[in-house]
This record gives structure tokens, sequence and C-alpha cells, in this order.
């Protein structure tokens, strides 16, 4: 059940916001970063009203040292566009094993007025 998962918020955000880089570091049971060396990584995220929707998978990236642990997802500034509740995980893999992050939460609120072009 999502609602009770381990999870984390991030935000709030707005329509049309392009936030800073996501990192999250993955971690084995003793709280050590995995080695993710030969990894590749996925966002996907999703508006969660009714607990239903397709998510949207993008691209991320494994950073060096990949004996880090570490992921980021960089925004492209499109990812809100709609106010609502917003569920995402990042994801590791390499063919043999595969991770997802903790569940990570976030809303999003209409602006006050246009996006400006900036």
């Amino acid at each position: 059940m999502i609602g009770n998962s381990p999870s984390v918020e991030i935000g709030p955000f707005v329509v049309g916001e392009k936030p800073m880089i996501l990192r999250y570091t993955f971690e084995d049971s003793n709280g050590n970063p995995l080695d993710l060396t030969g990894y590749t990584g996925k966002f996907s995220y999703r508006e969660n009203s009714c607990g239903v929707g397709t998510a949207v998978i993008r691209n991320a990236v494994v950073i060096s040292p990949q004996t880090d642990g570490k992921v980021e997802y960089t925004w492209q500034g499109d990812e809100f566009p709609t106010p609502g509740h917003y569920i995402a995980e990042l994801w590791v893999g390499n063919n043999a094993q595969r991770f997802a992050s903790i569940l990570i939460k976030f809303d999003v609120r209409i602006p006050v007025g246009v996006v400006p072009v900036i």
C-alpha cells in the first residue's frame, strides 16, 4: 500500500517550476552505499489522485564514482503540468538486479499568474 510505504516529502512545488537536481543514495541494509558500477538509472513519477494513473519514466544518471551509490535526476521543467499530489521513485538496474528508492512525495499548486519565461 503506497500510503504506508517509507517515504520522503520534497517541495512543495508550483506548476511550471524547475527545481534543483534531485539526488538519492542507494544503500545496503547496513547503510553502506551500493556499488552501482554498470547500473542504469530511471526516474518514475505520476499524479496520485485516486491512486491510479500512468507513470512517466525519464532517464536518471548514476553519479561517478559509481561505488558511492548516488543517482540524480535533472528536472526538465514539465514534470508539474497540473496541481495535485504526486509520487515518484528513482530506480537503478543492471539486468541482474533492480532497486527502487523509497517513495518520494510532493505537492504541486497552481501559480499566481502566468509562469514567466526566465
